[in-house]
């Protein structure tokens, strides 16, 4: 019985650890949680780490429609090549701003690389038009192989608050 005791107690000591240290997360922690999230396209997750100001601008559906990525496999191809480096944290009283070096494919390039390449048009006949996109669509997949993929750094700035106990971000 005693041996019972002395595992329960064990057993809430380190729950009431772990609950407390989730709720706790340093204003660097919360960004990284926060980054994390919206690149990988979770954005409840996201949304729970904007400021209660935010929130009252904009409902979590509202939110969600906002920023959803779309297809889970694109949003997977792409966020799976973009990191990120908190450079800097100045955490000041209840406020804190964050330089943050973002890595990513670099998206206006690709963009128009595709336009460019798609400027002749889409045939009209429906044939014609499957083996045109089919054939573009392949050609860009394997120039854009991981390896091949054109990447750039940009450095950007975040700004965070802390509420209650934790911090969430002000957008």
């Amino acid at each position: 019985m005693l041996a019972l005791i002395g595992l329960v107690l064990i057993f809430s000591l380190f729950v009431a650890y772990f609950v407390n240290k989730g709720s706790t997360l340093t204003a660097q922690e919360a960004l990284a949680n926060y980054l994390h999230a919206v690149i990988g396209g979770r954005t409840e997750a996201a949304y729970n780490y904007l400021s209660s100001a935010n929130k009252a601008k904009q409902s979590l559906l509202d939110y969600k429609t906002a920023n959803s990525l779309g297809n889970g496999l694109i949003a997977q191809v792409i966020g799976g090549n973009i990191s990120f480096v908190v450079e800097n944290i100045d955490v000041t009283g209840d406020r804190a701003t964050a330089v943050v070096a973002m890595t990513a494919p670099d998206f206006p390039l690709m963009i128009n690389d595709i336009f460019h390449s798609l400027a002749a048009g889409i045939p009209e006949q429906t044939l014609e038009s499957l083996t045109f996109v089919c054939q573009n669509i392949s050609h860009f997949l394997d120039k854009y192989q991981r390896d091949n993929l054109p990447m750039q750094t940009t450095k950007e700035t975040f700004s965070l608050l802390r509420e209650g106990d934790g911090w969430k971000i002000k957008r």
